[in-house]
């Protein structure tokens, strides 16, 4: 009996919930920038590729704001999501000695703190 009266109660409680959850609105959309930068104060990254240029917007046609080379230390400001063509992927706005610029992703290895990245720069990263 006992048994019956839980099974009774569950039924009733999954029915209430289901019915709530039916009502008539429209779910809500968000809409995205096509490169919306998606979050900053990523931390510290070490260049990767024996030489880049830093470019003044994520993209490799934009005019370079610096050029770096491998083992190179910079803060990472932000990073942004590029959705179409050539330049697709993510890049990353750094800081590194008094040039600011984009990296792709494929450029620049990430860590969460300066130690971090100067313990990797050290070793070869």
């Amino acid at each position: 009996m006992r048994r019956i009266a839980i099974g009774m109660m569950s039924m009733a409680a999954l029915s209430m919930l289901l019915i709530g959850s039916c009502s008539g609105k429209a779910p809500l959309g968000v809409t995205l920038d096509e490169t919306p930068v998606i979050s900053g104060g990523l931390g510290w990254g070490v260049v990767s590729l024996s030489y880049v240029r830093l470019m003044l917007e994520p993209s490799s046609s934009a005019d370079d704001s610096g050029t770096a080379r491998r083992g190179e230390i910079g803060k990472i400001s932000a990073r942004s999501r590029v959705f179409s063509g050539r330049d697709s992927g993510v890049w990353y706005r750094v800081e590194i000695g008094d040039s600011v610029g984009w990296l792709r992703e494929e450029s620049i290895l990430v860590y969460r703190s300066e130690a971090e990245a100067r313990k990797a720069a050290e070793a070869g990263a």
